[in-house]
């Protein structure tokens, strides 16, 4: 999301972003992945609120953007 500026008000649903992010990882991958995932979200980085569609009501996500500096602190390690 962060390559493609995808920051402040753009969202994506979450079970798109997880399911396209996952598909290929095998099974501890992806429990790591959730770990981290979930970390993400917990320190505000990551936003993750209910959005109403035309399907009913889904969690999307997106990029803090008071949070960029830790972004890409992250992305250094």
């Amino acid at each position: 999301m962060l390559s493609k500026r995808y920051i402040g008000g753009k969202h994506t649903p979450e079970d798109k972003l997880i399911k396209s992010k996952t598909k290929w990882l095998e099974s501890g991958e992806k429990r790591e992945f959730e770990k981290e995932y979930k970390q993400l979200v917990n320190e505000r980085i990551l936003i993750r609120e209910k959005k109403r569609t035309k399907k009913g009501l889904d969690w999307h996500i997106y990029l803090n953007p008071r949070m960029l500096k830790e972004m890409y602190e992250k992305l250094r390690r």
